[in-house]
């Protein structure tokens, strides 16, 4: 299983095994430095923080220059289509959404750059050939190429969070149809994968802070037995994922998901009502916690603790999608 894909990636400057990955999200910025030995260190933005000043400093606190790069897109600088895909080749498939893409933005098509790739063909019960279409910022690609210049990082590959995060399930090499929910504050994101490919990808209205306040709320256990309580709020949130599953079984015809993988929350810990949520949704639910090495010379007990929150994870994502290209010996030219 895996499935990687890049807006662009840059020219193989060989197989450095050290890397770092970006994650930009909700205007932050979060960072993960890995080498062959795994993940050293992560970089979380102060609450408040905005912009990458941040990470800037980070960077040459741990004279991190000269480093490779892999950088994941901000949801606020890309949008993500679904579309029929035109009859045409593979390698032609972007330059025919790029057509297409005209009557559904609202802004001249030379301010954007699109990618395109295919559903699988099972998707839709074969009835119909689906392609998304990711469209990113042209001049937001071109500022972050000047700032990996001015920092004298290599930017190898520029993607984005839906397939960033695929990377991190290849690994697990998980049977069946995984639901993946990343939640922030007041929404989230809610991807369904299924055998090294995307099949949905779809925005919840509800998020942790609904959750963490249900949590909150919850009795203590009394005998191995939980108290009844309010689940309004973990109602909500698993009535919006109920309507992607059925639509993932109805409407594509990919039948039940298996599992749902909860990544951890940059901002809250929301795994006291997994439980409650998985009854509420009748699918197995489970907390997606990815451990990380602390640096070199930490204490253990920081090293047993530690773990990579939804950014840092999708940070991650991305330098394992490098990773691929390079063992299948890809390189990439803007």
């Amino acid at each position: 299983m895996g499935f990687s894909w890049s807006l662009f990636s840059a020219t193989k400057h060989g197989a450095d095994q050290r890397c770092l990955g970006i994650e930009l999200h909700n205007s932050q910025a979060f960072a993960v430095y890995s080498d062959q030995g795994g993940v050293r260190l992560c970089y979380t933005p102060k609450e408040g923080e905005q912009g990458m000043a941040g990470l800037e400093q980070w960077i040459a606190d741990n004279r991190l220059s000269e480093l490779p790069v892999v950088i994941s897109l901000d949801s606020l600088d890309y949008e993500l289509h679904l579309l029929e895909a035109p009859a045409v080749a593979d390698d032609e498939l972007s330059a025919a959404l790029q057509f297409r893409i005209r009557d559904i933005i609202s802004r001249p098509v030379s301010d954007v750059i699109v990618q395109g790739f295919r559903l699988p063909s099972d998707a839709y019960r074969g009835r119909m050939d689906m392609a998304f279409a990711v469209v990113a910022e042209r001049e937001v690609v071109r500022q972050l190429v000047s700032w990996c210049e001015r920092l004298e990082l290599t930017l190898e590959l520029i993607a984005v969070p839906e397939l960033s995060l695929l990377n991190l399930l290849a690994d697990y090499a998980p049977d069946g149809s995984i639901g993946v929910l990343r939640l922030d504050a007041s929404d989230g994101m809610i991807y369904l994968y299924r055998e090294g490919a995307l099949y949905l990808a779809r925005h919840l209205h509800t998020g942790a802070e609904v959750l963490s306040r249900a949590a909150a709320a919850m009795p203590a256990v009394e005998d191995g037995l939980t108290l009844a309580t309010d689940h309004s709020d973990i109602d909500a949130v698993a009535l919006e994922l109920q309507r992607s599953l059925d639509f993932f079984d109805s409407q594509q015809g990919m039948g039940m998901v298996s599992e749902i993988w909860v990544l951890h929350p940059d901002e809250a810990d929301i795994s006291a009502v997994l439980p409650v949520l998985e009854a509420s949704i009748n699918v197995s639910v489970r907390h997606f916690a990815l451990p990380v090495s602390a640096a070199p010379g930490a204490p253990s007990d920081e090293q047993e603790q530690a773990t990579l929150t939804a950014s840092l994870a999708a940070a991650y994502g991305g330098i394992l999608a490098r990773q691929q290209m390079l063992a299948a010996g890809q390189g990439v030219a803007v």
